[in-house]
C-alpha cells in the first residue's frame, strides 16, 4: 500500500494535520500535533505516512483559508469512505458557503440524526465543513476538535 502524505500547518487555533492520498485528495484532516494524534482522535488505525515533498494543493488551500480566502478549500478533492447517504450529507456540507450555517434537518430533512452521524464520522473536517452545522435550537452542538475551535472557525468565516 502506498503510504499517505502528511503535512502540518500552524494555524491560529493550533496545528492542523493534513493527510493526503498519492493523488492529492485529502484522506484525513484535523487539529492535532501529529498524525498519530490525529488518527487516534478520529479512531482510525495508525496508518503509514510520510512527510510531503512540498506543499500539496490541500496545504496551500488551508493556508489561503486561514489568510482570509474562505473559498480556497472548496475545490480541494477529498476521499473518505462512507455510505451513499453519508456521502450525500458530506456533499451538502461542502456546498454550504463559508459564513453560512445550517441545521442537521436542513442537510437531510427526513433524517436529521443520520446527518448528525455523518458529521460525527467526517475525517476531513475543515474540507467538509461540519463546523457550519448547529442544532435546531440554535446551540452549537458538538465538534470533534472542541467548541472553541468551532467558534473560532465560524467567527473567521463571518468576518471574511
Amino acid at each position: 500500500m502506498t503510504p499517505l502524505g502528511s503535512e502540518v500547518l500552524d494555524t491560529p487555533v493550533g496545528p492542523l494535520v493534513i493527510v493526503t492520498h498519492a493523488d492529492g485528495s485529502v484522506a484525513a484532516c484535523g487539529f492535532a500535533a501529529t498524525t498519530d494524534e490525529l488518527f487516534d482522535s478520529l479512531r482510525l488505525p495508525r496508518l503509514r505516512t510520510v512527510p510531503g515533498d512540498g506543499p500539496t494543493a490541500a496545504l496551500t488551500a488551508a493556508r489561503a483559508y486561514f489568510a482570509g480566502e474562505l473559498s480556497a478549500l472548496d475545490t480541494v478533492a477529498v476521499r473518505q469512505p462512507g455510505t451513499p447517504l453519508t456521502q450525500q450529507v458530506w456533499q451538502r456540507l461542502r456546498e454550504l458557503p463559508a459564513g453560512t450555517t445550517a441545521t442537521y434537518r436542513d442537510l437531510l430533512p427526513t433524517a436529521p440524526r443520520a446527518a448528525g452521524r455523518a458529521a460525527a464520522v467526517n475525517r476531513v473536517g475543515l474540507f467538509v465543513p461540519c463546523h457550519r452545522v448547529h442544532r435546531v435550537d440554535g446551540g452549537l452542538g458538538g465538534y470533534s476538535w472542541g467548541l472553541s475551535v468551532k467558534q473560532w472557525l465560524r467567527g473567521h468565516e463571518s468576518r471574511g
